[in-house]
């Protein structure tokens, strides 16, 4: 018994050696609404510190009694807390009120450069998309809020009314979500750009079987170290890229000690004078490689929609940094109304992380992010072992309310509108409207009506069938065409067989614009036309991951709808002057390397590529008898376009289209000069010569050249006036053989080289469009000059409209 005593008493004093004192606990703002991520939480009397972390929660444990804690935090009043028996506590911190943007002027170079040199310096060895291979799990929940202003209704008329409504929703508001989204993601990527996110498990309210899913990624790049950030569609200089110091004010606000290293928490924004996309934040830079453990960041200059970006990394296996925690937020201050707005709370958790997994190439689809079948059928034990914390009454609620909203609402099936309406078919049961048919105009017909429809997955994923029917006010003509399609991939919409019968009217020249869908602008002004029969068999694919393809035999008769002759056919006896029939073999292709792919909504969703995408066409034309085709020739198109940010410069954006035709046709199947004027006419059509008449131009061989860069408000700027100037220049040249067989046209050819130069000023005058969006208007001025100018300089200028649409 006393050797029992004994070693009970030894064990007593090891145990003391090694006895924790804890507390854990959750850092709010003053409203005690808003988690505070990154706070900066310091044991006192010790060197022990810690951050909480994304949501504001944190753990604090010392071999010491631990008697009071600091915490610290940008813009925040430092608050102390002493301790009593309490192990889990709220801290709310109160905001500073004086103002942080106000200049800080320190003696010699700013000590903050250095740090912020080193973190560029290492950005490559510490950036996670930089290293070989990982893999990783994604936990991410999102959800929908009302956020409700100070402001009051004016309208004493509606006040009592609104504050009824005010009141209703202010309670649902604070028991439940809008809206609440959680999914599972299986992340992995092998360098430099094989990526692919499989959402294993998807979870919506209100919805049995979503066909969409939340993401990490959904708002913010995956990590902090590119030059610039895009949020919003707009690119944002990163405050670490080469260069910054010139560009942003650092301080340093504190320093963390973490066992041998020390955390630099640095608050950065953009220098006075500067025009450029600027954000604003704080960074907490580890000298452990000097990389990035913490950022908050925000775009600097406000708009409509506020939106807040946090990120958090961790050190993996001694050797590499990854994201931990992702989050974002999303803030319609002023909408749906100025009294209640809205925000989007985004949060993703990063776990079994690989840092050497085996991938090879092979393992990556074509799809960047792949909603696998069942995602949206997980169960209830599935959701609680994935979740990181269990949901809180708010959470749950949401679920039990708008889930019973959903189904009496029916949302699922406002899901397969939305899903229809992404491809402009709209279904009915087992009938999809197609949008494009009911309406239209342009400047041949004036306006065109009709209706079209087609079969949809609920009567067979394998067959579509359908047609339309269109009738045009100006030349009094009915249209119809049939078409019939046999998917041979159950899964995939690139691969199908297709057969249709039409006729309609078409552009003659047009068959040149393969690769991007026809312009609206553009289509508006069409005022020449074909009358056109076909029957057409093709074979529609994907090849090579990144090559989408279309194999097509067609036969046709051509009417043109306007005054000309083809002179060989006056003295054909087997062909009139008035129609043309054609037989052809067709390859169309469109290849774009490295194009990420998003499955959502029951189709895949381009997210666009870095690099330059190229399209094709080649056709061939078979002469057969005369009772069925006359023109034997060859004919091949091509285009490539490529967009690249530069930096501190602006976006440039460039076309490079041409085509060559080999054989004696008629003018429908010549190229026209892709000209878009018209007098009278002021709307800008991208990728079209401005100064040029639509059919100005005619050529058998051609090549064009467009040229834009957009200096967004690089050049100027001020605070409510921020015109983008945007500068173009396009050229071409083409060639016709025998123009005297194409009568009654009066076209010139283009073998001197066409130029045109020009200016847009965006947002002159910016409107703000419901608190939605804004509107800005501008305008600028094109000059063509060359041996195609006219005499008097005003001939050679035409005036353009612009719209641009922004948050």
């Amino acid at each position: 018994m006393r050797y029992k005593f004994f070693l009970v008493l030894l064990f007593s004093f090891a145990l003391k050696g090694f006895a924790q004192y804890s507390v854990s606990g959750k850092v709010l703002d003053g409203s005690g609404k808003q988690a505070l991520a990154f706070v900066n939480i310091a044991i006192i009397g010790t060197q022990q510190t810690t951050s909480s972390d994304i949501d504001g929660k944190f753990f604090l444990s010392s071999s010491e009694p631990i008697v009071g804690i600091l915490f610290t935090y940008v813009g925040y009043d430092s608050y102390k807390y002493t301790l009593g028996d309490d192990k889990d506590i709220i801290v709310k911190m109160q905001k500073k009120t004086f103002d942080l943007s106000a200049v800080t002027i320190t003696p010699g170079e700013n000590p903050a450069h250095r740090i912020i040199k080193l973190a560029s310096k290492n950005r490559d060895k510490n950036n996670p998309e930089r290293i070989k291979s990982y893999e990783c799990k994604t936990y991410s929940k999102m959800y929908w809020d009302l956020v409700f202003n100070n402001e009051e209704v004016n309208d004493r008329k509606d006040s009592l009314k609104s504050d009824s409504l005010k009141s209703k929703l202010r309670i649902f508001s604070e028991n439940a979500h809008l809206l609440m989204m959680e999914s599972v993601t299986e992340r992995k990527f092998l360098y430099p750009e094989n990526l692919n996110e499989t959402v294993v498990a998807t979870k919506v309210s209100g919805f049995k079987d979503p066909s969409f899913s939340s993401s990490a990624t959904d708002l913010q790049p995956f990590s902090f170290y590119d030059d610039y950030f895009r949020i919003l569609g707009k690119d944002y200089l990163n405050p670490i890229t080469s260069g910054s110091t010139s560009k942003y004010f650092f301080v340093i606000e504190d320093t963390l000690f973490q066992g041998k290293d020390s955390v630099y928490i640095i608050s950065f924004r953009p220098r006075k004078g500067k025009n450029f996309e600027a954000l604003e934040g704080v960074l907490y830079i580890n000298t452990n490689g000097y990389a990035i453990q913490n950022v908050i960041a925000s775009p600097f200059e406000k708009g409509l929609v506020e939106v807040k970006i946090q990120q958090q990394y961790k050190y993996i296996d001694n050797k590499q940094w990854f994201p931990e925690q992702l989050n974002y937020e999303l803030h319609y201050k002023k909408y749906p109304t100025k009294f209640m707005g809205m925000k989007l709370v985004g949060k993703s958790y990063i776990s079994d992380v690989n840092l050497s997994p085996n991938l090879k190439k092979k393992d990556f689809g074509i799809e960047t992010v792949l909603l696998e079948k069942d995602a949206g059928h997980k169960s209830n034990n599935y959701w609680q072992l994935q979740r990181t914390d269990t949901l809180d009454e708010r959470e749950r609620k949401t679920y039990r309310v708008i889930d019973s909203i959903g189904k009496k609402q029916h949302f699922d099936r406002i899901q397969n509108v939305f899903e229809g309406l992404t491809t402009l078919q709209i279904p009915i049961s087992f009938i999809s409207v197609d949008l494009n048919r009911i309406f239209g105009f342009n400047d041949y017909e004036v306006i065109r009506g009709g209706l079209g429809l087609h079969t949809n997955d609920k009567l067979t994923k394998w067959i579509n069938v359908g047609g339309y029917i269109a009738y045009g006010y100006s030349d009094s003509i009915t249209k119809y065409g049939f078409d019939a399609k046999v998917y041979i991939k159950k899964r995939s919409k690139d691969f199908y067989i297709k057969a249709l019968y039409s006729k309609d009217i078409a552009e003659p020249g047009r068959s040149q614009y393969f690769y991007t869908k026809y312009n609206f602008n553009r289509n508006q002004l069409t005022f020449r036309m074909d009358y056109i029969e076909q029957m057409e068999l093709s074979l529609n694919f994907r090849a090579f991951k990144y090559l989408t393809a279309n194999l097509a035999y067609n036969k046709s008769f051509r009417i043109p709808k306007y005054n000309y002759i083809f002179l060989p056919n006056r003295v054909d006896p087997t062909e009139t002057s008035i129609g043309f029939r054609s037989t052809e073999i067709r390859l169309r292709g469109r290849y774009a390397y490295k194009e990420k792919l998003i499955q959502s909504f029951g189709q895949l969703l381009s997210d666009g590529t870095d690099y330059p995408v190229v399209y094709f066409a080649y056709t061939k034309g078979l002469k057969m008898n005369s009772a069925v085709a006359k023109y034997d020739y060859d004919k091949v198109s091509f285009g490539i376009e490529k967009s690249f940010l530069i930096k501190n410069l602006g976006r440039t954006k460039l076309l490079l289209e041409g085509g060559y035709l080999n054989g004696n046709v008629p003018y429908s199947f010549l190229f026209n000069g892709n000209g878009s004027y018209l007098k009278g006419g002021f709307l800008y059509v991208e990728n079209t010569f401005q100064t040029m008449g639509l059919y100005e131009f005619l050529s058998d061989k051609y090549v064009n050249l467009f040229f834009s860069h957009n200096f967004g408000s690089l050049l100027f700027k001020r605070p409510k006036f921020q015109p983008q100037f945007v500068i173009y220049s396009n050229a071409g040249i083409g060639n016709l053989n025998h123009p005297e067989q194409q009568t009654n046209l009066g076209f010139k050819t283009m073998e001197k080289g066409f130029f045109e130069s020009g200016l847009l000023i965006n947002n002159v005058v910016k409107v703000n469009y419901y608190n939605i969006v804004y509107l800005g208007f501008g305008g600028g001025a094109f000059m063509r000059y060359g041996p195609y100018a006219e005499a008097k300089i005003e001939n050679n200028l035409t005036y353009k409209l612009s719209l641009v649409i922004s948050f």
